[in-house]
């Protein structure tokens, strides 16, 4: 299955691209993606830690399931104020 992954924020500028598609196995979840993501782009593997992700706009668990065609949003801690 081939999913969509949107970065945002510090781990956009890390990976000098906002969005990617990676394919999965059938039956990946939410934390096989956050995993994958450092293999194909090593930048991101210090700042993924601390994200939020977000499975068709909606937060979600590393253990939720993915199905074809989903959008993963990679979404950093913010700070400020």
């Amino acid at each position: 299955m081939t999913i969509i992954v949107k970065l945002f924020a510090i781990v956009r500028e890390a990976a000098g691209v906002s969005e990617l598609s990676i394919d999965l196995a059938e039956g990946s979840t939410v934390a096989d993606a956050r995993d994958e993501l450092p293999r194909r782009l090593p930048a991101l593997a210090p700042h993924l830690s601390g994200c939020a992700f977000a499975v068709n706009r909606n937060y979600s668990t590393a253990s939720a399931r993915l199905s074809d065609g989903d959008e993963v949003a990679v979404i950093p801690p913010v700070s400020g104020g």
